[in-house]
């Protein structure tokens, strides 16, 4: 119950309102970035917040989550949402890039597996092949026992 009466701590980050979690993210952001936010003339704290937050979940998907964790899906749903920040005003050019950078590597990384699993099921193939001709032989070849004498 004193959990439910706790008031959650907020912290302001360049006139964003954030969880304390979400402050050294939005640091970065800011420190590398600089221009990021610059344009953005949303009002409304609570939607500055929301969208800040949404910046944050893109980035913390295309730079800390592993490549074959992230689908198709979820980078098609990560670029309407990096369109949906834009709008707002948030100048995310090296995010779009990080993004096309990163579905480039999926779709490279995907299209390497396929290759593997093809030459892959070509080698079970052969081997399969290559045990049938052994299994064909006559039982002399295969069971011959040599002597040799001196």
């Amino acid at each position: 119950m004193r959990n439910q009466l706790q008031i959650q701590r907020k912290v302001t980050v360049n006139g964003f309102i954030l969880d304390p979690s979400q402050v050294k993210l939005a640091n970065w952001i800011f420190q590398t970035y600089p221009e990021t936010a610059v344009n953005v003339k949303l009002q409304d704290d609570e939607l500055r917040t929301r969208y800040m937050s949404l910046l944050l979940g893109i980035i913390k998907r295309l730079y800390h989550k592993p490549l074959r964790g992230l689908t198709e899906d979820e980078l098609s749903k990560v670029s309407k949402e990096l369109s949906d920040v834009k709008r707002a005003g948030f100048s995310v050019e090296w995010l779009a890039s990080k993004l096309a950078r990163v579905s480039s590597e999926k779709k490279t990384s995907e299209d390497r597996i396929r290759e593997l699993k093809k030459e892959l099921q070509q080698l079970k193939l052969t081997v399969s092949e290559e045990k049938s001709k052994l299994n064909k032989r006559p039982c002399w070849i295969t069971k011959t026992e040599i002597h040799i004498s001196f």
